[in-house]
């Protein structure tokens, strides 16, 4: 947005507003790049001694001289506050005239200085309140808005008072196009700039929420899990390059006990003990919600522990994994894929779909059973990883195709008897 290139000033009569003493009030209406605001001169004045043209009061009465005198001195101020904002390259809206013509200044904290608050604390609770992926996307949210208030407003910040709804759908648009970011990726970046509205109003920073009228839906994605055979393919593959083959074990140990990428690579001997059962489980709290997983250690990922226990990297950091970072395991990924001729977007997150669709549901693991391995809050955010697709499906309805197959037998064995007695 260009900074603002029209202004005007002009005193007015409200004759619709007339006293018991059949006087009307007198405004001082500043107008900025088409808005509009009006502040009261306190002085009220019969219709008749008003001059509509001039915007000033009759005659050279001491009323007529110290209301115009009032009038001019208002005017004056509001050029001098417009001129010098437009100067140094300050946000110019009417409303910010107003308040410098009143004298209020808003000393309460911009928007960027509040964002930034916010984002300096959450780094200060890593390890407690957020995990260090979680205060990476709040840089990038960070990133985003100061970006847009520096190209499109031509400022270092802006006030919170001036924040409004026009801003928020501006901003939207911005990250969907300038911004380069989807539908999903522009929530993610608004949710966090609500939170620090959020906190602005809890301050009594302002009173009015800009997203009072503002919703944004998210775009239904689908992210399939790998299938039986695509699993089973992938367990089989044997690759020439020994970082592909450990990317690949990575994975599957992924898809055998739901763990998302950030626990994977934390997960050390200690998370490992013996369950209710006797057998060995995980015991670990999820990063990202600090919900315990009780997790059955199933033999093919038990064996990729015991396969990677004497990894120079596992043995230097304690780890029970030989992870490298998540964009180098998420590319790695894409090449393992490639040469399993795997259509679908391998990325760490579908091992998690993966476990609880193929590995979990179709083998007979309740919904529930599987929403306490995932660490899941809820039963509905297990039913979007857990997939009912076509396998689940045959495997769902295989007894009952029996037990029709075997009373549709019984049947027509019993006409074909009665059919011969007769």
């Amino acid at each position: 947005m260009k900074n603002t290139q029209s202004f005007s000033v002009l005193a007015i009569l409200r004759k619709a507003k007339l006293n018991k003493s059949g006087e009307a009030p007198i405004y001082i209406r500043v107008t900025v790049n088409g808005e509009i605001v009006e502040l009261s001169l306190k002085h009220n004045l019969a219709p008749s001694l008003w001059d509509s043209a001039k915007g000033r009061a009759k005659g050279r009465t001491e009323v007529a001289k110290s209301i115009n005198s009032d009038i001019e001195a208002y005017s004056v101020k509001a050029r001098t506050v417009y001129n010098n904002l437009v100067l140094e390259s300050k946000t110019v809206t009417s409303n910010i005239v107003k308040r410098h013509v009143l004298g209020d200044k808003t000393n309460s904290p911009t928007l960027l200085s509040v964002f930034d608050k916010m984002v300096s604390d959450i780094r200060a609770l890593i390890g407690k309140d957020y995990t260090e992926s979680t205060y990476k996307n709040y840089l990038a949210s960070q990133r985003q808005l100061h970006k847009y208030v520096s190209t499109q407003y031509k400022v270092k910040d802006i006030s919170l008072n001036d924040l409004d709804y026009r801003f928020i759908a501006d901003y939207e648009m911005y990250l969907k196009t300038l911004g380069g970011c989807t539908q999903n990726g522009c929530i993610k970046h608004m949710q966090k700039l609500r939170k620090a509205v959020t906190i602005a109003l809890q301050h009594d920073y302002f009173s009015k929420d800009p997203f009072l009228r503002y919703s944004i839906k998210k775009k239904k994605t689908e992210v399939q899990p790998l299938t039986k055979h695509e699993l089973q393919a992938l367990e089989a593959r044997n690759f020439e390059v020994q970082r592909l083959n450990i990317i690949k074990d990575l994975f599957l140990f992924s898809c055998y006990t739901g763990l998302a990428f950030a626990d994977v690579s934390s997960l050390r001997s200690e998370n490992i003990g013996l369950g209710i059962d006797g057998s060995e489980w995980i015991f670990i709290n999820r990063k990202k919600t600090g919900n315990v997983c009780r997790i059955p250690l199933l033999a093919p990922a038990k064996a990729i522990l015991i396969k990677y226990q004497h990894h120079p990297k596992v043995v230097e950091s304690g780890n029970l994994l030989p992870l490298p970072s998540n964009q180098k395991y998420n590319a790695y990924l894409k090449e393992v894929a490639d040469l399993c001729s795997i259509s679908k977007n391998l990325t760490t997150h579908i091992g998690r779909h993966t476990f609880a669709t193929t590995v979990a549901l179709q083998n007979g693991v309740s919904m529930e059973v599987v929403k306490e391995i995932l660490g899941h809050n809820n039963i509905t955010t297990t039913q979007i990883y857990a997939k009912v697709n076509d396998d689940l499906i045959a495997t769902a309805v295989q007894p009952l195709k029996e037990k029709l197959f075997s009373a549709e037998s019984y049947r027509f064995t019993r006409n074909i008897n009665l059919t011969t007695t007769r």
